[in-house]
């Protein structure tokens, strides 16, 4: 007599498991075969924005060799919180400054020190997000790092430009409040003068 297929509760779940198993093993083989090669994870992308790019190239244009430019520097990185905050401000604080960049920061040639940050204009942000980056901006100023808002719907001339980075570096009796606008800063930082470079070039001389 031929014997039957094992039909014990513990046999059948052994048996489900295995052909589970099975099944998983050739539905991961499907796939692998559907999907083909495995493409690129990564895609390279522009450093800049357009209108990044064409900020770059007046702030070039306006300071020339001047100053050096550094793009998407972290806040954090310029500002620290100050220690006479409590708990609760300070953790404000920085959240408010917490993965932010200033889209420019230019600086004294010799020894790196931030002078001025350029940030552009972002018609994009609602009306609550204006209001707080506005407030933070001005935040920023008021640590002494003049802040220059540019509009990327109204560009300056390099002149122009040239001439509220230069009052930007200057040094002020007193502080001023932030408008924003066209390449418009009021300087609060007091800096001391620098020597220029004996290096000859054709562009003009930024006095700071």
């Amino acid at each position: 007599m031929i014997k039957m297929l094992p039909v014990s509760m513990l046999d059948w779940l052994v048996f489900s498991i295995v052909l589970l198993l099975v099944l998983l093993v050739l539905l991961s083989l499907l796939r692998k075969l559907w999907r083909g090669k495995p493409k690129q994870p990564y895609q390279q992308k522009l450093l800049f924005s357009p209108e990044g790019a064409t900020a770059l190239r007046l702030l070039d244009h306006a300071i020339g060799k001047q100053l050096r430019i550094f793009a998407a520097v972290n806040i954090s990185e310029l500002i620290t919180l100050n220690p006479k905050l409590k708990k609760s401000q300070r953790e404000q604080a920085w959240h408010a400054i917490y993965g932010e960049t200033l889209d420019f920061v230019l600086c004294s040639p010799k020894d790196l020190k931030p002078r001025a940050a350029v940030v552009l204009a972002d018609d994009s942000l609602s009306k609550t997000d204006g209001k707080k980056q506005q407030q933070l901006l001005q935040q920023i100023q008021d640590a002494g790092l003049p802040v220059i808002q540019l509009s990327p719907k109204a560009w300056p001339d390099a002149r122009a430009l040239q001439d509220d980075i230069i009052a930007a570096c200057k040094p002020a009796a007193a502080p001023q409040r932030l408008t924003s606008g066209q390449g418009r800063v009021e300087p609060v930082l007091n800096l001391p003068d620098e020597e220029q470079t004996d290096e000859p070039d054709n562009e003009p001389r930024i006095k700071l």
